[in-house]
């Protein structure tokens, strides 16, 4: 009963931010907000903690967030709504770092809005990578990959990505 309560609250929270309402606070509607009115910067807030939420894996700090099992998986992934939502989120998150998930490269410059800029959230693109594998969604962990190697080789000057003195490569 309990994993089974846990994966509501995760689809629940997929489309609203279960942390106190904030303008920060990030759920796929929430995003779509920010997107729609050009407020990529929202994104980079570091009190939105919508990683634990938005792209589950199996061992992140939020437990109640976590997937536990293939089982957990397999129902997030049958569940039409959740998985369009979840790739939708994966898109615009992205897309706040001047990165175009399905054409696998940068958004050019030309074209990129304020605010679409990558801003050292290597915890995130980790977590997304992560959830990415578990998920088994290769086509986004590719370029997801991608990305990482092109922050590695220009923005980072070949350093690791790290959260909290710990690498994440």
């Amino acid at each position: 009963a309990s994993l089974r309560h846990s994966l509501a609250v995760m689809k629940k929270a997929q489309w609203e931010s279960p942390t106190p309402a904030s303008e920060t606070s990030g759920g796929l509607k929430r995003f779509r907000a920010w997107a729609t009115s050009g407020e990529w910067r929202k994104f980079h807030h570091d009190h939105a903690h919508y990683d634990w939420w938005m792209f589950p894996i199996d061992d992140g700090s939020k437990p109640q967030y976590n997937v536990h099992c293939e089982q957990d998986i397999e129902e997030l992934k049958s569940d039409p709504n959740w998985w369009s939502r979840y790739l939708e989120s994966i898109r615009l998150v992205t897309r706040s770092w001047g990165w175009d998930v399905e054409e696998c490269a940068r958004i050019p410059r030309a074209q990129q809005m304020p605010g679409q800029v990558w801003e050292n959230w290597d915890v995130r693109l980790a977590k997304m990578i992560r959830s990415l594998w578990l998920f088994e969604e290769k086509e986004y962990l590719e370029s997801l990959q991608a990305l990482a190697r092109a922050l590695q080789a220009k923005e980072k000057g070949g350093r690791s990505f790290t959260y909290g003195g710990r690498c994440l490569d």
